[in-house]
């Protein structure tokens, strides 16, 4: 099975929030492979041999990109003060008193009163009580988007933060791939300087691509894969996730919902 084959079958969540972060990280020790294949004899056998060998550590960047983002969250939850979409229901949450009646009338409506929201002395009485209320809402208004049409961005929004936070679990695995990647890079081209070969003007465009690519990735993973950019995606997620309930009750059961 090809990589395009396996990304092909791949479901989108999956490929967007779980693998594509390892396929990042990886990206800069496949750059020098590229750079030195067309030169070889053989190069294409070889690059279909690598092309085997990504499909073989996709199958297995599924797992390892969600396990190492899933390990460091709930020690993201404590630095941020909770988790966002439950940090939204509190009394001394960051909306404004209006916003905040407005919403859990809404999501009292939907949940019903076999789950009634703490009050605001409750709350301040037993914040840890009144936080479990506050996630079992989230997971009915998840289960519940999932059967609304017009919930889509919800989809996107999840996506984008499961990227962000598996993607900071592979930061440092990320970053020594990317020297590793440069050093490759720098023995390629010195390998081929001196091999005494005239060296054509294509083979140098295609080094000073892969130089740019392996500087931009290397770039991504060291200033934007920080703390501060999945928390964003996070706060993002759940204002989105509490826009839904102005969205009216899906007709019937969902079919298929995951």
């Amino acid at each position: 099975m090809g990589v395009g084959t396996l990304l092909g079958a791949t479901d989108r969540y999956v490929w967007r929030a779980r693998i594509r972060p390892v396929v990042l990280a990886l990206l800069p020790i496949a750059l020098p492979v590229a750079a030195v294949v067309p030169e070889w004899a053989n190069g294409g056998r070889l690059w279909a041999l690598v092309q085997l060998v990504l499909a073989g550590l996709l199958l297995l960047a599924e797992p390892l990109g969600r396990a190492r983002g899933k390990r460091m969250e709930p020690e993201l939850f404590r630095v941020w003060g909770g988790k966002p979409s439950i940090q939204l229901l509190r009394w001394s949450g960051p909306m404004n008193r209006t916003q905040l009646v407005y919403l859990r009338t809404r999501v009292q409506e939907i949940v019903g009163n076999s789950l009634p929201l703490p009050s605001e002395d409750e709350e301040r009485s037993d914040l840890v009580t009144a936080d479990e209320v506050y996630e079992t809402v989230g997971t009915v208004l998840r289960g519940r988007a999932r059967a609304l049409a017009g919930a889509g961005l919800l989809a996107e929004h999840n996506c984008e933060y499961g990227f962000r936070r598996n993607a900071l679990g592979l930061r440092h695995w990320a970053l020594t791939a990317a020297a590793l990647g440069t050093g490759g890079l720098v023995c390629a081209i010195v390998w081929a300087g001196a091999a005494g070969e005239t060296i054509a003007a294509g083979q140098v465009v295609l080094w000073s691509a892969l130089i740019v690519a392996d500087v931009a990735v290397s770039g991504f993973w060291y200033t934007t894969v920080r703390t501060g950019w999945v928390e964003t995606a996070a706060w993002e997620y759940a204002y989105q996730l509490y826009e839904t309930v102005n969205l009216p009750d899906a007709a019937g059961p969902a079919t298929g919902a995951t």
